[in-house]
């Protein structure tokens, strides 16, 4: 008998898991973070700490100095996820709300976030000189 009932609990707790699994994109209702690593490109944190690179189409100003920013999906809905063709807005002094369109989203992995610290480290170094 207690081989059926730690069978049944065992299939209850399989069968909750994928509800509260984290989503497999960056959706726009579970934006916890972000950082930008240059005037082109966002590092955004979901609220499950899955991180996302957000490559922008162009030159966004001031990015790195922005405290806040704002995301518009045109899926229509707070759980649309960000994707291409999609806006990130700033708000500039002086100029107001500036739109910059995301050209890509994809997972950051830990190589990517490796190879991007040396890429900084290495910049930093050539302005030393």
């Amino acid at each position: 008998m207690k081989k059926h009932i730690l069978v049944a609990a065992g299939l209850c707790l399989f069968a909750a898991g994928p509800a509260v699994a984290a989503p497999k994109c960056l959706q726009l209702d579970s934006i916890y973070s972000w950082k930008a690593l240059d005037n082109k490109t966002l590092i955004v944190e979901d609220n499950w700490h899955q991180k996302f690179k957000v490559s922008l189409l162009g030159y966004c100003p001031d990015l790195q100095f922005n405290e806040r920013l704002g995301f518009k999906a045109f899926g229509g809905t707070r759980l649309s996820c960000v994707s291409a063709g999609d806006d990130v807005y700033t708000r500039e002094f002086g100029i107001g709300r500036q739109r910059c369109p995301v050209r890509s989203v994809e997972f950051y992995t830990p190589e990517m976030q490796k190879a991007d610290e040396e890429a900084a480290a290495a910049k930093k170094a050539d302005e030393g000189h």
